[in-house]
């Protein structure tokens, strides 16, 4: 959420000197960014804002000549308590950083009834926000009625004990359907009408409604088949016409959304949610849900599926084919972690089942191998077969999907990889030692982002790395630190051996490994998280 800027919100340690001639201090209760002019003469930049508590933070400086606030080029990792450049926390291109506006994007989602206030032609902009961050009314509606009639306090004692109030929007209280898309009035990848209105004016919906009234759903063509085709066609075609690579930043190509924070373009496209019996508040309470995921108690796992799913049934080993442990889980096989977002893999919210063909034809991974780190896309299909009563033979010593991909794949897929083989439910199966040599030559991807989450995934697997060295601060991974760790590595065991891991006569096949780098995937990769 969005913060005034203060001692009180600020979460990095706000000193210190940072990459660029850049310097952070305080004055009184005032944060500021110093820079050295090329005069020599500091200039002085406060800090008015901040976004994010969770995973990432960023801080926003004002654009006195348009009236703009602008991010601050570094960012704070809380879980890894360092700051990185800010075009590392994003799959793009180098090169491709942009600078960040709060009041064309953030405005939307992280304040309540914010007006953007574009002036058209002027470069100028004049925002207006009813409160920051993300308050009762972003979800219950305007509610002067609601608060006015509990002035008086006869009216709150003949009250107690209605839930939910009638006279706010109350998102449980509603089909499941329309509950939902008070979510999706952020949770979803969705165009306005009227696109210019809303910059320059705001827009005049509310919580509670449907997105029919004020815009649209963009569902991907390969999954949108009751699409009125000349309207919606038409629609689609000038979003592509302004932006051509629209809905490769957000989908996989099979429709699939890809980006994290849009979870409702995955939920509808579940079977459940068809069903009329899946929401988002099936899972999810923004008020006693967990800190992180506003998950409520017990929706972390099985419990959230077995609401409607018959446990004994689907817990049976005739079904999930593992008879205990990570892969016997629910949301493992049918969330699996194939969405991209504040540098990590989160779950999928279309519920899936997983699909070795899919996998080969649009690049995504598919829940087996992101268990089975350590195992080919043709050992998937394989055993996928033989699940459906087909004899065949599974095969040996092809290359793991995960080697090969974070190596070879998209930026994205080499991301979504860099990440699961880190991932501790993962390497407890597939071991934690023979990707390092991996994870090290993806400290010198093209991609920081991709960078980044490599050497997070090597602090995790190898907390002794950090004894080779670090990053900077305020820097990403760097081939230095690579080379270092490529040399540690040259003669040291590991847990998995053979050509299937990349590895000859116990160590990292280096000939493979070039093989497959040079026949990386260098298609431009933005997703817009």
């Amino acid at each position: 959420m969005t913060q005034r800027a203060g001692r009180d919100t600020i979460v990095a340690p706000w000193s210190g000197e940072l990459p660029g001639g850049v310097s952070l201090r305080w004055t009184g209760a005032r944060p500021e960014v110093v820079r050295t002019s090329p005069t020599g003469e500091p200039r002085i930049e406060p800090v008015v804002m901040t976004t994010g508590s969770h995973h990432l933070q960023l801080y926003w400086i004002p654009e006195p000549a348009t009236g703009a606030v602008r991010a601050f080029e570094y960012a704070w990792r809380i879980d890894a308590q360092r700051f990185v450049p800010n075009a590392a926390t994003l799959v793009r291109p180098a090169g491709d950083d942009g600078v960040y506006t709060w009041n064309r994007v953030c405005i939307r989602c992280h304040a309540v009834a914010g007006t953007p206030g574009w002036r058209e032609g002027t470069g100028k902009v004049a925002s207006e926000v009813v409160e920051l961050g993300i308050a009762c009314e972003s979800c219950h509606g305007p509610a002067a009625a609601h608060v006015a009639a509990r002035r008086n306090p006869w009216t709150r004692y003949l009250g107690r004990g209605e839930d939910p109030p009638s006279d706010i929007v109350q998102p449980r209280a509603m089909a499941s359907d329309a509950g939902a898309q008070v979510c999706a009035q952020c949770h979803a990848i969705t165009e306005f009408d009227d696109e210019a209105g809303w910059l320059a004016h705001g827009s005049s919906h509310a919580a509670g409604d449907p997105i029919a009234d004020w815009g649209r759903l963009v569902r991907h063509p390969a999954r949108d088949d009751d699409r009125d085709d000349e309207r919606d066609a038409d629609w689609l075609d000038a979003v592509l016409e302004a932006d051509p690579n629209f809905l490769a930043d957000r989908f996989w190509s099979d429709g699939m959304v890809r980006v994290t924070g849009r979870e409702y373009n995955a939920l509808v496209e579940s079977p459940c949610a068809a069903s009329g019996q899946l929401s988002c508040l099936s899972c999810h309470s923004l008020h006693d849900g967990s800190r992180d995921d506003q998950l409520r108690a017990g929706m972390d796992g099985d419990a959230a599926c077995t609401q409607c799913h018959a446990a004994a049934r689907y817990a049976d080993v005739a079904h999930t084919h593992h008879a205990e442990g990570e892969g016997a889980g629910c949301m493992n096989c049918h969330l699996p972690r194939t969405t991209w977002g504040l540098l990590g893999a989160i779950r999928s919210h279309q519920v899936d089942t997983p699909d070795a063909t899919i996998s080969a034809e649009t690049g995504r991974p598919n829940a087996c191998n992101l268990c089975h780190l350590d195992r080919s896309l043709g050992w998937t299909s394989a055993w996928l077969s033989r699940w459906r009563g087909e004899a065949v033979e599974i095969p040996a010593g092809e290359p793991a999907a995960a080697a090969t991909g974070v190596l070879a794949a998209e930026a994205g897929v080499r991301a979504l990889w860099a990440w699961h083989l880190g991932w501790a439910p993962a390497t407890a199966i597939a071991g934690s030692q023979w990707q390092r040599a991996l994870l090290a030559e993806a400290l010198e991807d093209p991609y920081a982002a991709v960078r980044e989450v490599a050497w997070e995934s090597l602090t995790r697997i190898w907390p002794a790395v950090v004894e080779l060295g670090a990053p900077e601060r305020g820097a990403v991974p760097d081939a230095a630190l690579a080379e270092r760790i490529r040399t540690a590595l040259a003669d040291a065991p590991a847990d998995r051996e053979g050509a299937g891991v990349l590895r000859d006569r116990d160590a990292p096949d280096r000939e493979a490994i070039a093989r497959w780098i040079r026949e990386r995937d260098a298609s431009r990769v933005v997703l817009a998280e």
